[in-house]
């Protein structure tokens, strides 16, 4: 785990060290998620829809699987009209 210290800015603004910008791949735009855990500040950088297209898909599921969850969906968003 890389630790560097900081101080907050006189407007409150929070200025991580390069270090852990780079670390991050945090540039100008990148979108960023804070978590409060407890006392801790979790920074966590929000992937941009290229970057999901980039990744490996998580979760498998069949065309025939796909289809019938949708008809389910279907059939419950069309109940509560």
């Amino acid at each position: 785990m890389k630790t560097e210290m900081s101080v907050v800015g006189s407007k409150e603004e929070l200025y991580p060290p390069k270090r852990i910008r780079r670390a991050l791949g945090l540039k100008p735009g990148v979108k960023v998620k804070y978590t409060l855990d407890g006392r801790k500040l979790v920074v966590e950088t929000v992937p941009s829809i290229d970057d999901l297209l980039e990744m490996e898909p998580t979760v498998t599921i069949s065309l025939e699987d796909f289809h019938k969850h949708r008809r389910q969906l279907s059939s419950r968003l069309e109940g509560k009209r």
